[in-house]
């Protein structure tokens, strides 16, 4: 099946995806971000276009890898040392990225999910929403259909807790360090924890964005750890393949991270960066073609539900860790 108007199609969405992303912004009106509104718009084109989900495929299949190894530019792993984060700020971040993770692993367990969905689930809200997932879903093997599902959920997810973290924070009288080290600790995507640590103060938005990115550096560990999950999953279509072992976007990821750290100048690896960045708006749209009535029902209550209840636990650990250790 010719896969061109999937292509173009996906290709389209991601411009218009941007364009309407940078206008709102431009107005000072509010923008849910390019990445969710080009994986909405994909979904509601499937509806009306025919014969896209070859082409949304062949993007899932051919560039996505491409896109993942250029995310790894965006990884600087020094932030682990960045005193903005601090030690508070790097215990909140990873005690609440771990009972995201570990949460979503035994909640899919008692919901009857597949383990690769759970961990995918986890990894989107524990790390950095639809990036994290678009990172693990290949090597965790799941279909189009079902990581769409869980695209829609991290997006709705992301949402909630850009909206309310910065109102909560004022509720419970946070002052604005605690403010942004809550936002970079639990706020799912990196733009809206950024402006989430935005709404609270100037200090805060540094915090939020130190803490954010010390977080996402924790896909460093999980996309190995989930390549090799995928093998353990699959054990029976693997056993008998002599290639390399982990798909060739795992080794580039690291070494993508490497370089930025300690060779490549902060220009280039920005540059990279932005270019991956780029490449996941028509990924996402692509990703939206396989977004159905069907798929909803066959697995988007579970995954909905192991979603917020494991959002609602990293807000409850991190609030915690923050009451203990401020």
């Amino acid at each position: 099946m010719d896969a061109s108007r999937g292509i173009t199609a996906a290709i389209a969405i991601g411009v218009v995806a941007f364009a309407i992303d940078y206008l709102l912004g431009e107005k000072a009106l509010f923008s849910p971000g390019a990445s969710t509104l080009a994986l909405i718009l994909g979904a509601l084109a499937a509806i009306w276009v025919s014969d896209v989900e070859s082409g949304g495929k062949w993007m899932t299949t051919q560039v996505m890898p491409i896109a993942i190894v250029l995310l790894g530019f965006g990884l600087n792993l020094d932030l682990f040392l960045d005193p903005d984060v601090g030690v508070i700020g790097l215990s909140v971040a990873v005690g609440a990225a771990t009972s995201c993770f570990l949460s979503s692993y035994l909640m899919g367990k008692f919901m009857g999910l597949d383990l690769g969905t759970s961990m995918a689930v986890g990894a989107g809200g524990a790390i950095c929403g639809n990036s994290a997932v678009i990172a693990v879903a290949p090597s965790l093997r799941l279909s189009e259909e079902k990581y769409g599902v869980i695209l829609a959920m991290v997006n709705v997810m992301g949402l909630f807790t850009f909206l309310f973290i910065p109102i909560l924070t004022t509720v419970l009288g946070f002052n604005q360090i605690e403010g942004g080290i809550w936002s970079g600790a639990v706020v799912h995507a990196v733009p809206q924890a950024v402006a989430a640590g935005e709404s609270i103060g100037d200090e805060a938005l540094i915090i939020a964005t130190a803490v954010k990115l010390a977080r996402v550096s924790l896909l460093i560990l999980l996309v190995p750890f989930c390549a090799w999950l995928g093998r353990r999953i699959s054990v029976e279509e693997t056993a008998s393949d002599t290639g390399f072992p982990v798909p060739y976007f795992v080794p580039g990821f690291v070494i993508a991270a490497c370089l930025t750290t300690w060779v490549l100048p902060e220009s280039i690896a920005v540059n990279l960066t932005e270019l991956g960045k780029l490449m996941l708006l028509p990924l996402l749209a692509a990703v939206g073609f396989f977004i159905n009535k069907k798929s909803m029902q066959n697995a988007g209550g579970p995954i909905f539900l192991v979603g917020l209840l494991s959002t609602l636990l990293m807000v409850g650990v991190s609030y915690a860790m923050l009451t203990l250790l401020g």
